[in-house]
């Protein structure tokens, strides 16, 4: 008579072998890897990746420039061709430029321009003017001096006077001393309180001079004339 245990432990065993006989792992040509191989192509994705990221960091593009820097490369490559206060326009304090400018509106200041200055009929300047050349159509209530050539409009006022390096034309009113060395002109309705110096003179016929005026001619050139040797 078989033993019941026996049976039972025998049942246990045959079923625990036929469920290691069906588990995938233990199944010839099995796709699926063993943990080691899983583990091992893991760690090898792992390292892999990390070198890609690498290179890409080598050769990653660099930073997009600031709007700030963009704004300060194009005002340094931008060339100014004129400046312009229009009338009605009010600048409290000095302008300086390196550029033609126009001048409409008023400047509380003293006005430094490195090239042409045009002051217009409703144009005030409270302060000194220095440029290269001029033409005055307005007001300036300071001096003016022009390394080049000075032009005084009909509507023109000077309050201080001025000089130029070359040439002075004179159609306005002038309250001061006016000084070049080259020529001057007085237009006819010019008006000139103060003295003036210059090397040589037109006075047009209505023109007004109230004051003295110096004329200096051009320092004569050293010529050596020799003896003639006599034998």
């Amino acid at each position: 008579m078989a033993n019941p245990k026996m049976n039972k432990k025998e049942d246990i065993v045959t079923r625990n072998a036929a469920r290691d006989a069906n588990h995938p792992e233990n199944e010839e040509g099995s796709e699926k890897p063993g943990m080691f191989a899983r583990w091992s192509a893991r760690f090898n994705e792992a390292l892999q990746s990390g070198r890609g990221e690498d290179r890409m960091a080598a050769v990653a593009p660099p930073a997009a420039p600031i709007a700030d820097d963009i704004a300060i490369r194009r005002s340094r490559n931008v060339v100014q061709t004129k400046m312009v206060i229009p009338e009605g326009v009010t600048v409290e304090g000095s302008v300086s430029g390196g550029c033609d400018t126009e001048i409409s509106g008023r400047v509380s200041g003293n006005v430094m321009v490195d090239g042409r200055l045009a002051l217009g009929p409703s144009g005030v300047i409270s302060g000194n003017v220095r440029a290269v050349s001029a033409r005055i159509e307005g007001l300036i209530e300071g001096k003016i001096e022009c390394s080049e050539e000075l032009e005084l409009g009909k509507t023109g006022r000077l309050n201080a006077g001025g000089s130029a390096g070359k040439r002075i034309f004179l159609a306005g009113q002038v309250y001061g001393n006016m000084t070049t060395p080259g020529a001057l002109k007085l237009a006819a309705g010019c008006v000139v309180n103060g003295d003036i110096q210059t090397r040589s003179l037109v006075m047009e016929e209505g023109a007004a001079l109230n004051g003295a005026c110096s004329m200096r001619a051009s320092a004569p050139e050293n010529k050596t004339v020799s003896a003639p040797v006599q034998r």
